[in-house]
């Protein structure tokens, strides 16, 4: 590979990451910006009203679920 190549992957690797932390800062201050909601209030109602009428009744806890499946796990691992 050439210098020249060499130089410019560098450069794009560079924009690149520049880029990258420039939307990570976006993704960060939008949520909090005093306008968010306001802005953005119909779409959040929307997805709010979707997530209640296509919500499910669980009957147990993800917490219990998972002591079930520790439970299992470590009967398991002393029959070995």
């Amino acid at each position: 590979m050439k210098n020249s190549e060499k130089g410019e992957i560098q450069k794009w690797i560079k924009i690149w990451k520049q880029a990258g932390d420039s939307l990570e800062s976006i993704r960060l201050e939008e949520p909090i910006s005093p306008k968010y909601y306001s802005r953005n209030r119909s779409l959040l109602n929307e997805m709010l009203k979707y997530a209640f009428e296509h919500r499910t009744v669980r009957l147990s806890s993800g917490l219990v679920e998972q002591q079930k499946i520790f439970k299992r796990y470590f009967q398991n691992e002393s029959r070995r």
